[in-house]
């Protein structure tokens, strides 16, 4: 299920679905949430992520219909949240 808005502050990303429902989530958690191969080889490592107190959201770029590349202040830029993963973070019904 693809949102029908979403946007950014430096703290959180904000994501109105189709469905009427919405969510948001803090940049801490979604750096956490990271699936690229860079976070998961971190994880798999040192049995964590190592995400800064400070840490923000510097950007957004759409991929496709299918989700969202969000950039952070600690310079990670390459994980891609599919829209579906997003929803299940926060428990959602996602088909």
């Amino acid at each position: 299920m693809s949102p029908d808005s979403m946007s950014a502050t430096s703290a959180c990303l904000h994501v109105s679905w189709a469905d009427g429902l919405s969510a948001t989530y803090p940049a801490r958690e979604l750096r956490a949430a990271a699936r690229d191969a860079a976070s998961l080889r971190e994880l798999y490592d040192t049995g964590k992520i190592e995400i800064r107190e400070d840490l923000e959201i510097t950007g957004l770029d759409h991929v496709g219909a299918y989700g969202v590349n969000i950039r952070f202040s600690d310079g990670h830029e390459k994980a891609i949240y599919p829209f579906v993963y997003l929803r299940e973070l926060r428990g959602l019904e996602t088909s």
